[in-house]
């Protein structure tokens, strides 16, 4: 959240998210109830909604969402100061979208998309919708999208990859930004490994010792490809490499993929850390010999910049940080097995995970200067309000 105030740029930040307990455990009484504000820090006020309101129609579950819907927008319209409001932005072309486009209309304000992802892509490698309980058909899921990004007065994407997706459905070269995410990575990151967060503790707890230590820092859904970090595992072993896999993240694919671990004879290997803090986050890094990452965003970023070589399929952005014999290796999309070899080679060759380490610290601290990026966020956010200002 705040990463998107481009070095205080913004007096405020009121940030809605409309489905926030989809992130609550089962248990928490929250995940039926009212919306619900709650200060982050001085500047940055937090709206969350449900997915639920009522006990009572439990059973009713779109009518129980759809309620709930409504009961966020008219909290948002009596509490949200919505005449203060300069700049609208959405994080992505879909559900967030839709509400972006709704509230920059009904307020005139200039509207920001960001597309951190190609959908495209995404929905051609798993033929479904990216968000199907809300989308039943990929064909709606890419028209909402389509209008979405051609009513946006600026569209921000990571890379080039993502962009092409706005591009392809129409969107105009001129309204197009590339900002990659580097302000919104957490400072914990940008510390010398010998300054993070101590987890020897941690580590003897997870019984973590002088074996390779490998992670995948991901959420546990279908289209992230966990599974694929796992199969790949599986080379290693029959290798008879000695290591470790940390998975930190969680989602709904967890019991799916705990059931493969054992399946593959890899559940001694395998460590599902569950959801972790930044600094926790920074910590392990201090310890890791290799990232393992199937497909990822900004969690790719972060872990480059503790210098980790990395392991990815060749999709998205991940040419952009991961070299092939450079800083890591990119390996044939969906293919497992190759990625598992690529993963082998690494680990077996010290001098050449060395090299890989010292070059890929070097290239994701080039590529994330949160200065630049900032620079070039606020220069987008100003011309958009002065525009708009001046009509």
């Amino acid at each position: 959240m705040q990463s998107r105030d481009a070095g205080n740029f913004f007096e405020k930040i009121l940030t809605v998210s409309p489905v926030a307990s989809l992130q609550y455990q089962p248990e928490d009484p929250r995940q039926i109830s009212s919306p619900e504000f709650f200060q982050l820090d001085d500047r940055n006020l937090v709206l969350e909604g449900r997915l639920a309101q009522f006990h009572f129609l439990k059973r009713f579950r779109i009518l129980n969402f759809l309620l709930a819907q409504v009961t966020l927008i008219i909290t948002l319209l009596r509490k949200g100061k919505l005449q203060e409001v300069e700049l609208i932005r959405g994080e992505d072309p879909r559900f967030n979208g839709l509400y972006a486009y709704i509230a920059s209309r009904f307020l005139r304000k200039p509207l920001v998309i960001g597309l951190w992802g190609n959908p495209g892509r995404i929905r051609n490698l798993n033929g479904k919708p990216i968000a199907p309980r809300l989308f039943p058909t990929m064909y709606l899921e890419e028209k909402v999208e389509t209008f979405i990004l051609k009513h946006a007065d600026i569209v921000l994407a990571q890379n080039i990859e993502n962009m092409s997706y706005a591009l392809q459905k129409g969107v105009e070269l001129g309204k197009t930004r590339i900002t990659p995410l580097g302000v919104g990575i957490d400072k914990v990151h940008y510390l010398s490994l010998s300054n993070r967060l101590d987890i020897s503790s941690d580590l003897e707890t997870l019984q973590i010792g002088e074996e390779f230590l490998l992670f995948c820092i991901s959420r546990l859904e279908a289209l992230k490809m966990v599974d694929h970090a796992i199969r790949a595992c599986a080379v290693l072993k029959d290798a008879q490499i000695s290591f470790k896999l940390v998975l930190i993240g969680e989602g709904r694919e967890r019991n799916n993929l705990e059931k493969l671990t054992s399946e593959l004879g890899l559940a001694g290997n395998v460590i599902f850390a569950g959801n972790r803090s930044q600094s926790w986050i920074a910590g392990l890094m201090s310890h890791a010999d290799l990232n393992v990452a199937p497909l990822c965003g900004r969690a790719l970023l972060e872990a480059s910049l503790s210098g980790c070589p990395a392991v990815s399929y060749d999709v998205d952005w991940h040419d952009e940080i991961v070299h092939t014999g450079v800083t890591g290796e990119l390996v044939e999309n969906l293919n497992f097995v190759a990625m598992g070899e690529a993963a082998k080679k690494i680990l077996l060759d010290d001098q050449l995970r060395a090299d890989m380490r010292e070059k890929m610290f070097k290239l994701a601290h080039e590529l994330a200067s949160p200065s630049r990026i900032t620079e070039e966020q606020v220069k987008i956010y100003s011309d958009l309000i002065q525009k708009r200002r001046s009509k």
